[in-house]
């Protein structure tokens, strides 16, 4: 049952007189219950109700509202109301007084949640989190606010390390003390990674229920009302799989009440203000877990050598884990030690890490893709070059020793595996000027073409960036 219509004053003057239109205006649009209305107005049916009593003049952001939920012109309303504002002697500046006008976008904001579900936007976890106990800790404390808002989290490693997977679990931990919703926006390249600020900004905005042509057209306006909102309401964002600083830079705030949570290959050093957690690969054990849980843990438990030579093989990737655990599933009938034996003999499992549409060597193009000519054949060099592996079987090599053998500056050379690293394809060691090239990176690398192959693409791309790596 609808809300009852409120009495007429009896005679507030020109309130009066509005508010009397505004009843015909309701009548001449068929009566629609205050209800109705308030969906369409996003302002509360209490708010509208008294707007249409007439005790007192109603802001001009109200009185349009309920004008234009009935079908009513907002420049011929927008005169009405000037011209009963003029004649009560109240403002007739272009909104209400500064006390009404915080009041009414707190009404407003209200209505919204009440009228709109809250956005739930987080998408299944994509795989097992097994193990990371102690980055899950780690990304607790960051989350927590120090002595103002909390800084947005960025979390940071190779391609295929997880960082979605923590990032999500980490986001439905958080989000059971941010009740206004929880936000999720992809930039992997596989889905659009090319969206830029503004164009991220109106998509939240419009989840959160502002119907589009409340959304500012101008692209600051927009990012500013993106702002406001985290300000005002308690929300989680989380952007995923962000490329490149300039797609997020705007959309990073320390917000009073809400969170923000980063995933991506990059460090993103050109980011301020930012909490940073680096992802490494599993450990031997945790891997362990990860392949009992896809592959069950009684078959794991009648192999488990099998298990440590496939995890050491991947290099404890999770992802190159979880393709290999469900290729393995996909054959109960196996025996584990011979499938593990087929799948790793010779070159052949990073070819085989393929289920589906998920594939770890599309997320290793998807980065190799975005690097120089250069950095390309120093990634090439780094694979081809007789180093003995670690215990883990990351091959391990200084910039020096790498700068030596190209024949080039140790310093530009510092640079493009400083590059490499942030591409996810690359990771640094505890060794100061140490890098380390995973298993499963270096079969990729050397599958890839000559980048000193002639051909036109090459060619434009080396005359541009031959600086990077000048002749001795």
């Amino acid at each position: 049952m609808g809300r009852p219509e409120k009495p007429l004053a009896q005679d507030a003057g020109p309130a009066t007189a509005f508010a009397r239109e505004l009843r015909r205006l309701r009548a001449a649009a068929g009566s629609p219950s205050y209800r109705e209305l308030a969906k369409r107005a996003l302002f509360s049916a209490s708010v509208l109700s008294d707007a249409a009593a007439g005790y007192r003049l109603p802001t001009l952001q109200v009185a349009l509202a309920f004008a234009e939920a009935c079908g009513g012109d907002r420049m011929t309303w927008e005169r009405l109301w000037r011209e009963a504002a003029r004649c009560a002697g109240e403002e007739t500046g272009p909104g209400p007084k500064a006390a009404h006008q915080a009041q009414e976008s707190r009404l407003r904001a209200a209505a919204v949640r009440a009228l709109l579900p809250a956005p739930a936007q987080l998408p299944m976890e994509p795989r097992p989190l097994a193990g990371r106990a102690r980055q899950l800790s780690e990304s607790r404390l960051l989350t927590v606010p120090g002595d103002g808002p909390a800084p947005p989290l960025l979390i940071h490693g190779q391609a295929g390390g997880g960082k979605s997977a923590l990032a999500l679990r980490l986001a439905r931990e958080l989000a059971a003390d941010l009740p206004d919703g929880q936000l999720y926006v992809s930039l992997d390249p596989a889905a659009d990674g090319r969206k830029d600020a503004a164009g991220i900004a109106g998509g939240l905005l419009q989840s959160l229920g502002i119907a589009p042509e409340h959304i500012p057209n101008d692209p600051a306006q927009r990012v500013g009302l993106y702002r406001s909102v985290l300000h005002e309401r308690r929300l989680l964002v989380v952007l995923d799989g962000v490329l490149q600083e300039r797609q997020v830079r705007e959309l990073l705030v320390a917000a009073p009440h809400s969170r923000i949570v980063v995933t991506a290959r990059s460090r993103l050093l050109g980011l301020d203000g930012v909490r940073r957690l680096a992802l490494p690969v599993l450990d031997r054990d945790e891997s362990m877990e990860l392949l009992a849980g896809i592959v069950g843990e009684d078959r794991l438990a009648c192999a488990p050598r099998a298990g440590l030579l496939l995890a050491e093989a991947c290099g404890d990737l999770p992802l190159a884990l979880v393709l290999a655990g469900r290729w393995l599933a996909a054959r109960p009938e196996a025996l584990l030690g011979e499938a593990v034996a087929e799948l790793v003999a010779g070159d052949g499992l990073f070819d085989r890490l393929r289920v589906g549409d998920e594939s770890l060597t599309e997320r290793y193009e998807a980065s190799y893709r975005r690097l120089t000519p250069w950095a390309r054949l120093v990634l090439r060099q780094f694979a081809a070059a007789k180093t003995a592996p670690s215990v883990n079987t990351v091959a391990h090599r200084s910039a020096t020793a790498l700068a030596r053998s190209l024949e080039r500056p140790a310093e530009p050379v510092e640079d493009l595996l400083e590059t490499l690293v942030d591409s996810g394809l690359l990771e640094r060691t505890d060794v100061p000027g140490q890098y380390g090239l995973p298993p499963l990176v270096r079969q990729f690398a050397l599958s890839r073409a000559d980048p000193t192959a002639s051909g036109p693409d090459c060619a434009q791309h080396a005359g541009r960036d031959r600086s990077a790596v000048p002749a001795p």
